[in-house]
């Protein structure tokens, strides 16, 4: 009997391994097809830093060609151009990141510092657009456990969503407000506009792939964030608000700062 064990061994053996090759090859494409699905949300996530690069530069040399140069804002004009430099890197580098057979380790990431750092970002965009933005949240930071360009890919989808829906709207009504709070074991993120909303009809469909309600849309950015928030175990939905205007909620998983500290200690 123990011969014919040991025979079977090395069978059992190869399907394990076989199976666990498999599983590591679905991993793998599920990812090149989220980053897929995500090229053009990467684009413009790349595309603003690089663009504020330049624009930052050629503040700093106008600041500088004065015929009494102000050397301090110049010198603040670098410091936003290096801090841009550095965001598009590290957007790329997590790009190549995504492409790669093994996942990322998910870390405790800081929902403030990231709806911080998407604002930040787009600045420029908001600016350009005269939206107001308006930030609701808690005293007390809120941790979920995730990877961090995919989410911060989710809250700037969104933050774009809601200027490009404002596009219509009298510059002194474009509100967009974003609630950040805790409900139960979830991290609850909304991201409310004030433009043009969408009818009962689109409102079943606003997640299906390459459905869009815009005229020159390709109906990938809500998809791909569904798809983001799903992979983390959370839920992304969008109301009619009755005043006008959409409202995007994003449900995730929520830790407490103390079990986030002791995740980061542990790294």
């Amino acid at each position: 009997m123990r011969g014919a064990e040991d025979a079977a061994s090395p069978s059992v053996a190869s399907e394990a391994f076989e199976s666990e090759a498999a599983r590591r090859d679905l991993v793998h494409a599920n990812r090149l097809a989220l980053l897929g699905r995500s090229v053009a949300t990467i684009v413009h996530e790349a595309l603003q830093p690089v663009a504020s690069v330049a624009t930052r530069g050629q503040a700093a040399l106008r600041w500088l060609r004065r015929d009494s140069p102000d050397v301090p804002a110049a010198i603040a004009a670098l410091e936003a151009l290096v801090e841009n430099a550095l965001r598009a890197g590290a957007v790329l580098t997590e790009v190549r990141s995504m492409a790669s057979p093994t996942a990322k380790p998910r870390q405790p990431l800081s929902i403030l510092t990231m709806l911080r750092d998407t604002l930040q970002w787009l600045d420029q965009e908001l600016r350009q657009n005269q939206v107001t933005v308006w930030v609701d949240a808690p005293g007390d930071d809120v941790f979920v456990l995730g990877e961090r360009v995919p989410l911060q890919q989710v809250l700037a989808n969104l933050v774009i969503n809601g200027i490009e829906a404002m596009t219509g709207n009298a510059a002194a009504t474009r509100h967009l407000s974003i609630g950040l709070s805790v409900e139960g074991s979830h991290a609850v993120i909304a991201v409310s506009d004030s433009g043009c909303g969408f009818d009962a009809a689109a409102a079943s469909r606003l997640f299906d792939a390459f459905y869009t309600t815009k005229r020159d849309g390709m109906g990938i950015g809500l998809a791909t964030c569904r798809r983001i928030v799903t992979d983390h175990e959370g839920s992304l939905a969008a109301e009619r608000r009755p005043e006008g205007g959409a409202r995007f909620v994003v449900r995730l998983p929520c830790m407490t700062a103390r079990h986030a500290a002791c995740c980061a200690a542990a790294r």
